[in-house]
């Protein structure tokens, strides 16, 4: 099996690039078309599915509503019929009315059901118990004191004039068997708001069914419980149905959906429960799902044909990036060349055209980099020469400004200052000159500079404050010798003393990831335009400032930036971000 293998891909390795491609596009058409029939069939089942969902969740939201308004309808109706005066007037004062007022609620309850076709009888029980009822069938009788006894008669009064519905509460049966749902409330008087009787309208459950678009040639079945769990309607039953069982889960959520499959038919399930009420209302419909064939078709064939597009794209780019990945690492790795990385190209090739072409390059960049460490040392001997004479050139400018401010001293005969000036001229050279190290620590350079204010501040009283913003922590990095003093120097002669007034000079040096930002400002007089110019471009070739940027530039290169902000007026600004990563210079 190995040996197999190992054939198999020696053979791949040899073929043709072309051939490469053909057997690539052969593979991806069939994985195309095998995608395309599974990603037909799941778009199949799931437009049928939503579709049976969004037909099965309204039309039991449907149910719900004509639900709603068909008890709303009823309610409406025992308001009106407990507002009458004859109602009111025969329940409130029974022994003063009497026989009169009694014949006049009589006639009263027989025009209201006549104009109710919901109502199939209704019934008015006075607090003594008499009874004014008006039916359109022939009931068994029922008086106030069996209605005390029913389990209802609690749960109507605590509702202090709400209502309740009960299927068959008072097993009233006619000719034809049928049930009744009982619509049940406490009439209360109008004036004082207390108890004055008590009122049953009982409906046809035939009528509530027909109020809901449900017949026997309907092949629904629906399902409605109240609150205290009662069926009260069960409009074509299911034989063997656990009807229970999606009550319950009505317990838990408002609304749900489901599909079963019932002796090899399949049956939607939907249920929801009645915010207002707390009814449940559950629906039961036998569908077939291949109604929908048709749209779902057409669906498919878009969805095949944008499948195989995207395929064959893929196809496209995976091909393409098989013949171009390496040449991309190829042109990746000469753009490392551009940085001084002269890498060899490291990547998994066979004995096509790509693995010549790898071996080839990884010959020439290594005798290229051959080549250039060569002028890399070269350039390095140059280097040091062109900084050595550019350190010949500040020695000279900085000792010859030195001697000058001593010299004033002395001819002031400010002797004493005259001598400390000595002294730290001295240290300056001792801890900034010595040993011949042009990169010495941030401490060493700070020394330096603290001794030549020093010396700077006894010439100049009161001419100038220097401030520092020094990160102790990186006291020991190392930076070129001579950084900040001719930078200082500058601040003094060209910034403050053509001011008239103190200035500050303020020195920060801070470290900024990879690089150590050393930032030089006064508030000197500034520069014009052209002079800045001069400066930020190397055009001018004085002492200071530019000596200070070519010093820079020739230790760390392109890596390194060196920048003058000054305006007229507003003082100067000398920014040098020096890299860390320099080797040879820590």
């Amino acid at each position: 099996m190995q040996s197999l293998a190992r054939r198999i891909k020696e053979n791949w390795s040899r073929l043709k690039i072309g051939h490469k491609i053909t057997l690539y596009y052969f593979t991806l058409i069939i994985i195309s078309i095998m995608l395309s029939l599974f990603i037909y069939e799941q778009t199949n089942r799931y437009y049928i599915n939503q579709n049976i969902k969004k037909i099965g969740t309204q039309g039991i939201e449907s149910d719900n509503r004509n639900l709603e308004l068909f008890i709303e309808d009823i309610n409406s109706y025992s308001k009106i019929l407990i507002a009458n005066q004859s109602v009111q007037q025969t329940l409130d004062n029974e022994d003063a009315y009497k026989v009169l007022s009694a014949r006049r609620l009589d006639r009263f309850l027989q025009e209201f059901i006549s104009f109710n076709s919901k109502a199939s009888s209704i019934y008015v029980f006075s607090n003594t118990g008499k009874r004014y009822y008006t039916e359109k069938a022939a009931f068994k009788g029922i008086e106030m004191k069996d209605i005390e006894q029913m389990s209802f008669y609690r749960d109507v009064l605590n509702k202090k004039g709400g209502f309740t519905l009960r299927i068959n509460q008072l097993g009233f049966e006619d000719a034809k068997k049928t049930k009744d749902v009982s619509f049940i409330r406490v009439i209360n008087s109008l004036q004082r708001q207390e108890k004055i009787g008590f009122l049953i309208i009982n409906i046809d459950q035939k009528v509530l069914e027909r109020a809901l678009g449900l017949d026997a040639k309907n092949n629904a079945s629906l399902f409605i419980q109240n609150e205290e769990g009662q069926t009260l309607v069960s409009c074509n039953p299911i034989e063997d149905f656990e009807k229970e069982i999606y009550f319950e889960q009505l317990e838990r959520d408002s609304k749900f959906w489901t599909i079963i499959n019932r002796n090899h038919k399949d049956i939607m399930i939907t249920g929801i429960k009645n915010p207002k009420y707390g009814w449940k209302i559950l629906k039961v419909v036998p569908f077939q799902g291949t109604y929908e064939t048709l749209n779902i078709f057409n669906m498919g064939i878009i969805a095949i044909i944008a499948v195989n597009i995207i395929l064959m794209l893929l196809g496209t780019i995976f091909i393409s990036k098989l013949i171009t990945n390496p040449i991309h690492m190829l042109i990746d790795s000469m753009k490392d060349v551009e940085y001084g990385n002269f890498n060899p190209v490291v990547m998994e090739t066979h004995k096509d055209e790509i693995g010549m072409l790898k071996n080839v390059y990884n010959f020439m960049i290594n005798e290229i980099h051959k080549l250039i460490q060569k002028i890399i040392e070269e350039q390095k001997v140059t280097r040091k020469a062109e900084l050595g004479i550019m350190m010949e050139q500040i020695k000279p400018h900085f000792l010859y400004n030195t001697i000058d401010s001593i010299s004033s001293l002395m001819v002031l005969e400010r002797h004493e200052e005259a001598y400390e000036s000595l002294r730290a001229l001295g240290n300056f050279y001792r801890t900034s000159l010595g040993n011949g190290r042009d990169i010495i620590p941030i401490r060493e350079e700070l020394e330096s500079v603290e001794n030549y204010l020093y010396i700077q501040k006894i010439r100049y009283r009161d001419l100038f404050e220097a401030e520092y913003d020094i990160d102790e922590e990186i006291l020991g990095l190392k930076i070129p010798r001579l950084t900040l003093q001719p930078l200082v120097e500058n601040s003094i002669y060209h910034g403050i003393r053509p001011l008239g007034s103190k200035g500050i000079i303020k020195i920060s040096i801070k470290q900024i990831e990879y690089k150590v930002c050393v930032t030089v400002e006064d508030n000197g007089v500034g520069m014009s335009k052209e002079a800045l110019k001069g400066l930020n471009t190397a055009s001018e070739k004085s002492i200071g400032i530019p000596a200070t940027r070519e010093r820079i530039r020739i230790l760390f290169g392109e890596r390194s930036h060196f920048n003058v902000e000054s305006k007229e007026g507003k003082g100067t600004k000398v920014i040098i971000e020096i890299p860390l990563n320099e080797g040879d210079m820590f």
